[in-house]
């Protein structure tokens, strides 16, 4: 498999990837491409920005859920929306 693109410092990335290798029987899996994006983040990789800024809070209304009626007012759980 290549490297992505969005990966800043490509020879940190395969020491990472080599060392999810190692450890794991079956590489291409769940568990060890969470494995290597922890190793290669705890090393110092970075991901490059797919570009676009995110504002926190942006987009997102609230609105109270209402249920089934039988849930006190101030029990209630605000629910966010993003629209």
């Amino acid at each position: 498999m290549a490297i992505p693109k969005n990966v800043k410092n490509p020879s940190l990335y395969s020491k990472a990837k080599s060392k999810a290798k190692a450890k794991f029987d079956v590489y291409p899996s769940a568990y060890a491409n969470a494995y290597m994006v922890k190793e290669y983040k705890k090393m110092g990789g970075q991901y490059k920005a797919n570009g676009g800024t995110v504002k926190k809070g942006a987009g997102v209304k609230s609105f109270i859920a209402r249920g089934c009626g039988a849930v006190m007012n101030n029990r209630r759980k605000k629910t966010k929306m993003r629209g």
